[in-house]
Order: C-alpha cells, then sequence, then structure tokens
C-alpha cells in the first residue's frame, strides 16, 4: 500500500508535524509505502533523514500541484490535514479515483460542511474537536472517529525518582546556581501567532512573581517562532525586577533533550501533545492550550484536559493570577507533584500510548481499503452485468 500524507503548516516545526512524524513511521513499520507531501525546510529534512519519501510544494499553485503529483504517481489512499494540505488532496484524490482521510487538530471546520461526504473517514484528535464539527453542523457522523495525539513512551519515560537525580539532568542546560534551593518549572511551546493566549497566560504569572517578589522559581523556556521576542522582552523585566537571571530560554529542542528536561522538573506547563509528553516522563504538568486555560492535569482535571486536547479546544476562559496560583499551590509540595506525576503518567499508557494507536490506525487503512476494492468490485460486475452486447 502506498499512502499519500499532505500536510500544510507555517511554523517550521511543531505538535503538527509531530504526529504526522509518528503517522508516517507507523505506515513504514508496516512495510507499506509512505510519502509526505509538504513545504521545504526542516521538517522535510527530519523526515528524509528517516528514511520517509518527500514531495516538496510550496502550496502557492495548488492546480498545478494537483495535476503534476496525479500524473506522475500512483497512490492507494490518501490521509490528508487541513486547509491547503486538504484541498490538494482532494484533487489528488479525485483524479486518482481513490479514498481519501482528514484529521482535524483543532478548533475549525474548514469546508467540511459542505464536502464531508467525501472522505471515508474524519478523525479528530480528541472529543472536544468532534463535538465542534457536529455542533457546526458537520453530517455524516458515523464517518467521525477519535484519533488522539499519542505519545512515543519509549523516548519520554519516567526518571529518577529522588529530586537531586532529577535536577543533575538539568545542569547541561543551565547554570547550577540557578537550581540550587530552587523549583524548576519547564515552559514548553511552539510560539507561533495562534499561540498568543498562552504566551499571555504565562506573561501574566510572571507579572504575579513580581509582584510578590518570588526569587525561587527557575524557568527554563523550550520552543521556539514569532512570539518568542516578545515574551522574552516580558522575561527580561522580571530579571531586572528579581536583580538575577530566573528565565533562560533554549530555543526548540529535540525530543530526547525534552524528555529530559521534562524529567528534572518540579512543573511543567504546556499545551497539547506537549502536555501528554511531559506526563508520559513521570511530572506533573499544567496544561493551557491555544484556546483554553485548562489547569494541573490531576484526577479532578484529566478529563477536561483530554476531552479539549490539553486546551486546543474551548472558549479562552481565564482569570489573571490563575497560573500564578496554581503554580503556587504545589510547587513546593513534592507528595502532590509525585502523585500527579506518576497519575499522570498511567493515564498516558492507558490511552495515549502511540504504539496502541499505531496499530489503530494501521487497521483503519485496511479497513478503508477492503471497503473501496469490494465497492469497486461491485461496480465492475454491475457495468459487466447491464452494458449493451455489441451488435
Amino acid at each position: 500500500m502506498h499512502i499519500l500524507v499532505p500536510v500544510f503548516f507555517k511554523a517550521p516545526l511543531g505538535g503538527l508535524h509531530s504526529h504526522v512524524y509518528a503517522q508516517a513511521k507507523a505506515i513504514i513499520r508496516e512495510g507499506w509505502r509512505c510519502t509526505i507531501l509538504c513545504k521545504p525546510g526542516p521538517f522535510a529534512q527530519q523526515c528524509r533523514d528517516s528514511g520517509i519519501e518527500i514531495i516538496e510544494d510550496d502550496f502557492s499553485d495548488l492546480s498545478k500541484s494537483i495535476a503534476e503529483i496525479s500524473e506522475s504517481f500512483k497512490f492507494d489512499l490518501i490521509h490528508a490535514h487541513p486547509f491547503a494540505s486538504r484541498e490538494i488532496g482532494q484533487g489528488i484524490a479525485k483524479n486518482l479515483n481513490i479514498p481519501i482521510l482528514l484529521t482535524v487538530h483543532g478548533k475549525y471546520t474548514d469546508t467540511l460542511v459542505d464536502d464531508c461526504d467525501e472522505f471515508s473517514r474524519i478523525y479528530c484528535v480528541s472529543l472536544g474537536v468532534r463535538d465542534h464539527l457536529v455542533k457546526n453542523g458537520i453530517k455524516s457522523l458515523h464517518k467521525i472517529f477519535v484519533y488522539p495525539n499519542a505519545v512515543n513512551t519509549e523516548v519520554f519515560y519516567a526518571g529518577h525518582e529522588s529530586r537531586l537525580d532529577r535536577l543533575k539532568e538539568v545542569e547541561c542546560f543551565i547554570d547550577n546556581n540557578m537550581i540550587k534551593g530552587c523549583r524548576i518549572i519547564i515552559f514548553s511551546c511552539r510560539m507561533g501567532i495562534d499561540k498568543k493566549f498562552i504566551l499571555n497566560c504565562v506573561k501574566d504569572a510572571w507579572i504575579y512573581q513580581a509582584r510578590y517578589k518570588i526569587d525561587s522559581w527557575r524557568w527554563i523556556v523550550a520552543g521556539d517562532g514569532p512570539g518568542k521576542a516578545d515574551l522574552e522582552l516580558a522575561a527580561n523585566e522580571l530579571n531586572e525586577y528579581l536583580g538575577h537571571k530566573c528565565i533562560t530560554f533554549l530555543g526548540w529542542q529535540s525530543e530526547d533533550k525534552l524528555n529530559a528536561l521534562y524529567q528534572s522538573a518540579d512543573l511543567v506547563v504546556a499545551p497539547g501533545r506537549s502536555a501528554l509528553d511531559c506526563l508520559a516522563s513521570n511530572r506533573p504538568v499544567i496544561a493551557i492550550g491555544s484556546q483554553g486555560y485548562i489547569g494541573a492535569i490531576d484526577e479532578g482535571n484529566w478529563y477536561k484536559g483530554s476531552y479539549s486536547n490539553f486546551g486546543g479546544v474551548g472558549e479562552k476562559d481565564y482569570i489573571s493570577g490563575e497560573l500564578f496560583q496554581d503554580i503556587n499551590s504545589i510547587i513546593y509540595d513534592d507528595e502532590k507533584l509525585d502523585s500527579i506525576g506518576k497519575f499522570g503518567r498511567k493515564r498516558v499508557l492507558d490511552s495515549h500510548d502511540q504504539k496502541y494507536w499505531d496499530v489503530w490506525l494501521l487497521d483503519q487503512y485496511r479497513e478503508i481499503m477492503a471497503l473501496y476494492d469490494e465497492a469497486r468490485s461491485l461496480s465492475c460486475e454491475l457495468l459487466e452485468e447491464y452494458s449493451v452486447p455489441d451488435t
């Protein structure tokens, strides 16, 4: 089987890329071919380095790209992602007369109100995303499935039990003097324009940290994007107000380094897929998504977080000081931090393990292709049965 995965994005890397990368690796491990259609850049190179076939396209002339790709390649199935990648996928699927699937990642409907019947399956990354589609008039509800973000638990795994051993892991990232007697908070996020709500929540927490002159919280920020410069300005204000550096920016980090960072943390602040990765690393998380504030992921908040893809769906409800208060309520309670960290890891292993969802997705592909082949065979039989004989 040869599967085309078109994906359009503005940020060079992020949670969408991780989702698609995991999808492609699962396809290849099964012995099938996977080709990702995407813009040139670091993601395309990452895929090439891993043996994934790539078609580079700048998505500037979709009609031309659809025609050229349809003429040059043969695919059995297309699994598209939203907007321009969905549009180019639909065009190729029509030209080649093959099934197309779509994954919806957030609070939007794209063109599904008008053309949902064109897709064999529509996958949503959470129940909240599915409900958003239903509330906005998407029909063919039997086609909509929840296919959540999942975690590679071989990369994101539980680390040291001892806090002192965990802190040793972070010494390679920041000055050792920063962490003596302090609490380590990791903020991990792609800093795109669409993440403005998340970045504003963090900046709000820093304002309260300055107001209450708390100099024992040490922040390590992992991520990059257009919003980073503004966040750095806010960090400099807090550093200057407290008279020392309490916020360190590391930029974009590989998954291996992120796991080491998460394991070293007392607490992590993160959205969506990053929140799940951190929970798999056995550390407590306060989840904030681009569409809503969730709070600490514990027994009382797990379903709220999971339902919304950890803030990816919501109404952006946030009370100034809320993140600061949530941090302050647990940051010094080691027993509480360990308890909710272990709870989160168990829930990830139970319902968000990549190994399980890889098998599930491949079974979906098999089922769709079997139904497609059956329908095509029946169509051919009907044509033969009702064809007019030559005279």
